[in-house]
């Protein structure tokens, strides 16, 4: 899936998280039932709207790096985003109870810059270690839905506060999974793009829907191969899935070096029998040792080809 499409579907998952939460609310405020400090139903709500957006964003977001959804980023997105909608909630109770009565429509829009932002920023901590702006990226595109969704409450909250209320959601919701997917598009350095291959497997896949597009950021190392997923302790390592019979599980190794990107055999396919069996070339010449990348270069791993783009090429898409 290339990446405009891939923000734009992880954006619509965060709004469908947010119309659920959305759900959730109405039928606890049906209830009626209030507690001290923040209505029990704003308190479900934001349990909720963390819980759906966390586990769509998380989710959808480790199913565009592999071939299938596991639970554990789902679990650890939900999680994620309970424990930063309950610290949200506390900090809205101090804030309720001191400008609740003075300045409502204040307090509103805070209680909802608060929660956007919180939960943003902490969807964006999941990825801290192999993508650091997308906490940041998170924590604005959280404060930017939160803020537009006070603005509504006070603007046209009189008008179908029903109406206005879940689409308070919907926008927050779609912030913060935006915000979290824009940040590897914003700081990409380089994109590693599939071109064709001989494998049906392959070309069928890679093919469908750009589906074949790796976004790449300086100071990491992607393993190329046909070994689907890498997990170590339950996170998702940086894998280019080649699903190519002519491809080993760990075929080759790309990285990024003081502004530039080089290409390897991995030590699965080293020495004489790895050359001879795990074709891997870098502009038309079998690559022995490590190669520098430039743009526009041409790669053939197994039967699939492989074009890599500079960052300036790249960022012009």
């Amino acid at each position: 899936m290339g990446t405009a499409q891939g923000s734009y579907f992880t954006s619509l998952l965060g709004a469908i998280g947010g119309l659920l939460a959305w759900a959730v609310a109405a039928l606890i405020s049906s209830v009626g039932i209030q507690q001290q400090g923040v209505p029990s139903s704003d308190f479900v709500a934001a349990l909720a709207i963390g819980a759906f957006v966390g586990g769509f964003t998380c989710g959808f977001a480790d199913r565009l790096s592999g071939d299938r959804l596991d639970w554990w980023p789902v679990a650890t997105g939900i999680g994620i985003g309970i424990v930063a909608a309950a610290l949200a909630v506390l900090i809205q109770t101090a804030v309720v109870a001191s400008l609740g009565r003075s300045f409502p429509d204040l307090a509103r829009l805070t209680s909802w810059v608060v929660l956007g932002s919180l939960v943003g920023f902490g969807l964006g901590l999941r990825w801290i270690k192999e993508n650091r702006f997308k906490a940041p990226y998170g924590l604005a595109g959280g404060l930017v839905g939160g803020g537009l969704s006070g603005l509504l409450f006070t603007v046209f909250g009189s008008h179908g506060p029903d109406f206005v209320q879940a689409l308070a959601f919907v926008l927050t919701g779609a912030s913060i999974a935006f915000g979290v997917a824009l940040a590897p598009i914003l700081v990409r350095h380089g994109l590693l793009q599939f071109i064709s291959s001989g494998d049906s497997r392959a070309q069928s896949k890679l093919s469908r829907a750009n589906k074949g597009e790796w976004l790449l950021e300086q100071g990491q190392s992607y393993t190329i191969g046909s070994q689907e997923q890498e997990v170590s302790g339950g996170w998702h390592g940086n894998v280019i899935f080649i699903p190519d019979a002519a491809v080993a599980p760990r075929h080759a190794v790309l990285f990024g070096q003081r502004g530039r990107f080089y290409l390897a055999r991995h030590p699965d396919t080293g020495g004489q029998a790895g050359l001879a069996r795990f074709v891997l070339r870098l502009r038309g010449r079998t690559l022995v040792k490590a190669g520098e990348l430039r743009d526009s270069d041409d790669i053939l791993v197994g039967r699939t080809a492989l074009r890599f783009a500079a960052r300036a090429a790249a960022n012009s898409e």
